[in-house]
């Protein structure tokens, strides 16, 4: 007997306007090869912003022969600041030795300087010409040192924006420096405004949820699952929030810790998803998380279903949004998806 296709699968690219890439093409030829090209770029990009340890909320690109616009939405991370940190100190250190021979460089220079100065003014006018190249040689390594000193200062305060012209200079280097690339980030931490009502219920759906403060991963968790509950398409979020914390709590060795940390983590899942989507905050009607795996180190796997609200399976109108990831820990690998379904309005 032939398996029924699962309809919140089968609708999700019925009516899908806003599309993740874009690109020009002339020919057949052209449309796969640029599809390629946004494919490498997406997974480039994916490493480099996991290796600082951030959470990419909508990747959007539009491709053409000479331009890359990107557009990214990302969510930080409580590690990420150290991250960032020590990877752009690594970035001052280089810098720091570069600016300290180019300032030798130009003592050495103002010395010799000082030395000509009484036989430049004996010679002719002619000389002086020769010696303009050496002028403005000079002068640019002055300008060079001046540009290096304003860098070292601005990298003790850690800002966002060393780290977009870092992205800048990698994303040049891995297309070879043949594209004009723009790129703009959105930064998901910034508080958003709420009404006073809206503010009460969170407050309310806060206190009920008072038992989990204690926990390691309670402030990141209540973020991403506010976020995930305002912004759309935010199931990608979502489940690699859950997958990360899968793989953290199976690092200890204690069997009895990991399946009482995996339950724990669970119960606060259901509770705090069942609050969140019935609050006016909200601006989704169903989410449906289903994780499979082998939990308590069981010899075979079983899948927990974790479903609030309502889908609408039945019209093709339904804004349904799907993905899924994997968590590689000692006891075999988790399997986890998650739809979400959307406001019409």
């Amino acid at each position: 007997m032939g398996q029924k296709t699962d309809a919140r699968i089968f609708r999700l690219g019925v009516t899908k306007k806003n599309w993740e890439s874009k690109y020009i093409e002339k020919n057949n030829e052209e449309s796969s090869l640029y599809l390629y090209k946004t494919l490498e770029i997406q997974k480039y990009l994916s490493r480099f912003f996991g290796l600082y340890k951030i959470k990419i909320h909508t990747c959007k690109l539009f491709y053409s022969e000479n331009t890359l616009q990107v557009f990214i939405s990302f969510y930080l991370t409580t590690k990420t600041l150290y991250v960032i940190s020590k990877h752009l100190t690594k970035y001052s250190k280089r810098s720091l030795t570069c600016f300290k021979r180019l300032q030798t460089h130009v003592r050495i220079n103002e010395k010799n300087n000082k030395k000509k100065k009484n036989l430049l003014r004996k010679k002719p006018f002619n000389n002086q010409i020769t010696n303009l190249k050496k002028f403005q040689e000079e002068k640019k390594v002055k300008n060079r040192v001046n540009l290096l000193a304003s860098k070292l200062d601005k990298n003790q305060t850690i800002s966002l924006k060393e780290f977009q012209e870092v992205l800048l200079e990698s994303l040049a280097r891995y297309t070879k420096n043949k594209i004009d690339i723009s790129i703009t980030l959105q930064n998901l931490n910034s508080t958003k405004q709420l009404s006073r009502n809206q503010i009460k219920d969170f407050r309310v759906t806060f206190k009920q949820l008072r038992k989990f403060v204690r926990n390691s991963f309670f402030k990141e968790a209540i973020n991403i699952l506010f976020i995930t509950v305002i912004k759309r398409k935010s199931a990608k979020l979502l489940a690699e929030f859950i997958s990360d914390q899968f793989r953290l709590n199976q690092l200890k060795t204690d069997q009895i810790a990991i399946s009482r940390k995996d339950n724990y983590f669970l119960g606060f899942l259901k509770q705090s998803l069942k609050l969140l989507i019935t609050s006016e905050v909200s601006s989704l009607t169903g989410i449906k998380i289903v994780i499979k795996g082998r939990f308590n180190r069981a010899p075979r796997a079983r899948s927990v279903i974790l479903q609030f609200g309502k889908f609408s399976l039945q019209s093709f109108d339904s804004k349904i949004d799907y993905f899924q990831s994997t968590a590689y820990t000692i006891n075999g690998t988790f399997g986890i998806k998650v739809w979400t379904c959307e406001n019409k309005n």
